[in-house]
Formats: structure tokens, C-alpha cells, sequence
């Protein structure tokens, strides 16, 4: 097969990359299929509990979720768990394959082969989340905006802010490439769509998103939770849908968007200096100091990484995929071995995945020889 896209690459794709596609089919009979004879867990459990509660979200009940996510549940238009697990499968397994077709259209076949091999260890549960549906839509903004289409790129990646808050990180990029209109359109799209979201629902819905439903503990899972935990020995308990430990205090959280910020900003200085290929090495780095910083780090965020690492390895950057890959192992390992009362085999594995996740900008802000793509003007 050939398609048009990014000067230089690799237009065929051959069996290697029919067999990771055929693996995802086969995956998604199976969890349509063990949806369909288990309770709910999880994501699907919260997106059902939505799905029956009366009133209109945010305005009568209190939504954790971005809106996009939210009108995704409510399109579902089903109280049918077996039908609801079905119909999430089959949208995850469509943003899959369209995150994989971007990678394709904009940068070859090694870069899209790569993100099937990347992606592969998640098959194990990320078609039982929403999580590929804004890493599909930020993909293509970036292939959009690579093809110069920078109207489409700025409403794509509005639309998959809309639909989960991370992809603001990733935007900064269009300013690396000179896209300013895409910037432009993407900023001016996302505050029109959040302005009216806060007309229809109210400030507290945005704080409800924002918050977690109101969180109080650190995530056992983020960074900082996982060292709360091996420090305390617990309780863990379960709040808003995850396992959390402690409080997070008024001071920790203003540190934490401190860092959050000064870690983005110096990433993208650093991308800016090196002129360097921005949907590569750098959006990996700047979704890493996200979760990092984040209080909340559930095993499906590694999905977020996904499409950026696949670019970088095209790039030059094979250590940063390699590190990508085996925080995506990790991942995939915790959410099937994780047990509250088999404390210590979880604390290693999530001091392990988060200690990979820490590299990652620490290896782009540090200085390499890594081959960049000079930005086209």
C-alpha cells in the first residue's frame, strides 16, 4: 500500500505490520467478547454508573471528565453493560487504528509499525478505556499540521483537549514548526468550546474535572503516591474511582504546577534552540513531565506517550522509544498483577515505571547528540 505524507519516508507497509493489525482485531473480539460474561470494572464501571444516573451531567451530578469524554458516554446512549463494554471497545479500537493511519499519512511506515509494536503491551486493557480516542485526535492535529493543513491540525487538537485536558502540552509544538495559524486556531477552538461548556455547566464543573471529583489523596500510582506509600505502608483507600493514599496539601499542589510549568517551559525552549523535529522527542518529554506531576497516574495514561515516541524513533531517538516501550510493559504488567495486598511487588513495579517516566525529560533536557530534523520553514 502507499500513501502520500512526510518527504523522504517509507510509503509501503508489509507483514509484519498486517499481523500487529491482526492482533488488534483478535484483541477486540476477545474483550467484546469477556465484556459480555464479567461486571463491569474500572473506567467502564464509572462511564455505566453515568450512563444511569437521572439529570444532565454536570448540571445535576458532578462529571470527572472532559466534555468530549462525557458526550462520548452520553452518545453510547445505552444502561446495557454488556452493549456499553461493546461499543467502548469498538471506539478505542477505531482511535487505534487512526492514531496508527496518522503515523502512517504523516510520517511512514517505520514510524506507524513502530507505534503498533509501542502499543501492543496495553491491547491487554486500553480497549476497556477512552484513552485513544484524544491520542487519535492529537495525532492527526500533528499530521495535519505537518501537511501544512493548519485550520484541521488547530480543531484537532482542540477537539482531543476537549476530550482530555493532555494534549495542551503537546501544542506548543505547532509554534516549533511555525504553524502559528494551527496554534492560533486550536487556542482560539478550545476556549470558545470550554467558555461555553462553563456557560451551559457552571465554573464547578471545570473545578469537578479539574479536581477529580473533589480528590483529596495522591494517586498510589503517581509519583509522589508511590513514595507516600512505600514511606507509610498506607491505608490505601478508594476515592473517586482510585486507589489513593494521604492528602495532597494546598502547598504541594502549587509545587507541583510550578514544576509542571517551569519542566514544559524548558522543554520547549530546549526544542526551540535545537530546532528540532517537535511531534518527536519533545511532545514525549513534554507529556512525561504531565504525568510526573500529575497526582493521578493511572496505568492507561501511558497510553499518552504513544504517537510521540513512535515519531522520535523515526527521528533518531531509539533510546527514548526504548524507554517509551518499557514504561508501556510496566504499565501492562501493573494492571495485571495489581493487588492492594500484595503491597511490595506493586511499589517496585510503579518505582520502576515512574523512576522511566522521570527519565524522559531528564534525557531530552540534558545534552545529546541525538540526529534533529531541522523545522521546515
Amino acid at each position: 500500500m502507499h500513501v502520500v505524507g512526510h518527504p523522504g519516508a517509507n510509503r509501503k507497509f508489509g507483514p509484519i505490520t498486517i499481523g500487529l493489525l491482526a492482533v488488534r482485531v483478535v484483541v477486540l473480539v476477545a474483550t467484546v467478547t469477556v465484556g459480555s460474561h464479567r461486571a463491569l470494572t474500572d473506567d467502564l464501571a464509572r462511564f455505566h454508573e453515568i450512563s444511569l444516573t437521572p439529570g444532565k451531567p454536570y448540571r445535576d451530578f458532578s462529571v470527572e471528565y472532559m466534555p468530549g469524554e462525557t458526550l462520548a458516554i452520553v452518545a453510547f446512549d445505552t444502561t446495557d453493560p454488556i452493549a456499553l463494554a461493546a461499543r467502548v471497545a469498538i471506539i478505542a479500537f477505531i482511535a487505534d487504528i487512526a492514531t496508527w493511519a496518522a503515523i502512517l499519512v504523516g510520517w511512514g511506515a517505520s514510524a506507524a509499525e513502530r507505534y503498533l509494536w509501542l502499543g501492543a503491551p496495553l491491547l491487554v486493557f486500553i480497549y476497556t478505556r477512552f484513552d485513544l480516542v484524544p491520542v487519535a485526535l492529537a495525532a492527526w492535529g500533528a499530521t495535519l499540521a505537518l501537511r501544512r493543513i493548519e485550520p484541521g491540525s488547530g480543531l484537532a487538537f482542540a477537539a482531543a483537549i476537549f476530550s482530555k485536558v493532555w494534549p495542551f502540552v503537546v501544542v506548543p509544538a505547532l509554534l516549533i514548526m511555525r504553524r502559528s495559524r494551527a496554534f492560533w486556531w486550536c487556542l482560539s477552538v478550545a476556549a470558545a468550546a470550554i467558555l461555553a461548556w462553563i456557560a451551559y455547566a457552571g465554573a464547578g464543573a471545570a473545578t469537578d474535572v479539574l479536581t477529580f471529583r473533589h480528590a483529596t489523596g495522591w494517586g498510589v500510582e503517581s509519583v509522589v503516591g508511590t513514595v507516600v506509600w512505600i514511606a507509610t505502608g498506607g491505608p490505601v483507600r478508594l476515592e473517586s474511582g482510585a486507589p489513593r493514599i494521604g492528602s495532597v496539601p494546598t502547598w504541594a499542589s502549587i509545587v507541583a504546577t510550578m514544576l509542571l510549568v517551569t519542566g514544559l517551559l524548558a522543554v520547549w525552549e530546549v526544542a526551540a534552540k535545537r530546532r528540532s523535529a517537535a511531534f518527536g522527542s519533545p511532545s514525549v518529554a513534554a507529556v512525561s513531565v504531565l504525568l510526573v506531576c500529575s497526582p493521578l497516574l493511572s496505568v492507561q495514561y501511558a497510553a499518552w506517550l504513544l504517537p510521540w515516541a513512535a515519531i522520535a524513533w523515526v527521528d533518531g531517538d531509539r533510546r527514548g522509544s526504548a524507554v517509551v516501550f518499557g514504561v508501556e510493559i510496566l504499565s501492562a504488567v501493573l494492571f495485571m498483577t495489581y493487588d492492594p495486598t500484595r503491597a511490595a511487588l506493586a511499589q517496585v513495579l510503579l518505582t520502576a515505571r515512574n523512576a522511566l517516566l522521570i527519565a524522559l525529560p531528564v534525557m531530552w533536557l540534558l545534552p545529546q547528540r541525538i540526529p534533529t530534523e531541522a523545522v521546515r520553514a
